[in-house]
């Protein structure tokens, strides 16, 4: 099987997935027993019965279930995510102006996880049960356990409050004049901008909250990275290397860590895609204006469009990233093709 063949097959079967997410997304928001527009309207207001009914019309709200899932639908197929009705403005509007923030906050906190996880799980397996070995397994168990919002108030309290060697919540200093909007990234735009200024305050926002966020990938990919090293270090083509004369360098990162590359791209591709979904409390603790703070909100007043688009990009999301992970084996490992 051609790896086309095998692109057209997984493309096939996202599809129904993403809609089997707006269904359960819908059902779920359906069942919460709550009114919407007690967070909107006046108890005044929600007195009146016919502005009660007119808002409910507006919002679409008076229709039966059935009728609002297929009006979402036919809206999503033409790439309508609705409207909020807290900000007034539509959800692909709002999701646009959030999602770079998150996006940004995601590839640092990638950065990181990957920069520390990957050698630290390489140098684990290979001084197997030494002292690296233990403090490697003892920083990947407290990476896993401790919650990331307690870690990041734990940061903001050491190194914001008391030591005052970092910024405090946000994404740049509130004193600056931010570049012009061109990709929504701000470190790319004030580089594009030449605003080096605010190149170096970003970059100082973004330094603690991607910490604390790439922590637990972090701990993750330690723990895969070691368990594929150790497996590939057993095999008898890496003896024969070493019986050759090879120097343990190129035998570790030529022949074992090409080997075992796999399973630490799986991790990668799925650790990226829950730093993309699972930044909320992170970007709640530092105040950081991306999707996860923007679904709190949302939630917090009852704004269901806005958490049907930000559930739906979450969706798309692990769907796009899964698909490129296992797109990726079947052009790393031709006998995944075949299988």
């Amino acid at each position: 099987m051609s790896v086309l063949s095998y692109f057209l097959r997984r493309l096939i079967v996202t599809v129904p997935l993403l809609f089997l997410v707006t269904l359960l997304g819908f059902t779920i928001t359906y069942l919460i027993p709550a009114d919407p527009l007690a967070m909107v309207i006046s108890e005044r207001a929600m007195a009146n019965p016919q502005i009660v009914q007119a808002y409910r019309e507006r919002w679409g709200l008076d229709k039966p279930p059935h009728e609002r899932y297929l009006t979402y639908v036919s809206n999503l197929l033409r790439g309508d995510l609705g409207e909020s009705i807290v900000t007034q403005q539509s959800v692909a509007a709002d999701i646009a102006r959030y999602f770079p923030a998150t996006v940004e906050l995601a590839i640092a906190a990638t950065l990181v996880a990957v920069t520390f996880g990957v050698p630290l799980g390489i140098l684990a397996a290979v001084y197997r049960e030494r002292l690296i070995d233990h403090l490697a397994r003892l920083i990947s168990l407290i990476g896993v356990c401790v919650p990331v919002f307690w870690l990041g108030l734990l940061a903001l309290a050491l190194f914001y409050y008391r030591l005052q060697w970092m910024p405090g919540p946000g994404r740049v200093n509130a004193r600056l004049e931010l570049p012009p909007t061109v990709t929504g990234l701000l470190t790319v735009d004030s580089v594009l901008a030449g605003r080096m200024d605010v190149l170096g305050s970003a970059l100082h926002h973004l330094t603690l909250p991607a910490l604390v966020l790439g922590a637990y990938s972090m701990s993750l990919i330690t723990r895969i990275v070691r368990s594929a090293m150790i497996e590939v270090l057993q095999q008898d083509y890496i003896r024969v290397a070493r019986a050759k004369g090879l120097i343990e360098r190129v035998v570790i990162l030529r022949h074992a860590l090409r080997n075992a590359a796999l399973p630490a791209i799986t991790a990668i591709g799925l650790s990226f895609g829950n730093l993309m979904a699972g930044a909320v409390m992170t970007e709640t603790v530092f105040a950081w204006p991306g999707i996860g703070r923007y679904a709190v909100e949302s939630a917090a007043k009852l704004d269901f469009a806005p958490i049907m688009g930000v559930t739906l990009l979450v969706a798309v999301i692990y769907i796009a990233i899964n698909f490129l992970v296992d797109l990726s084996y079947a052009v790393l490992d031709p006998r995944i093709r075949l299988s």
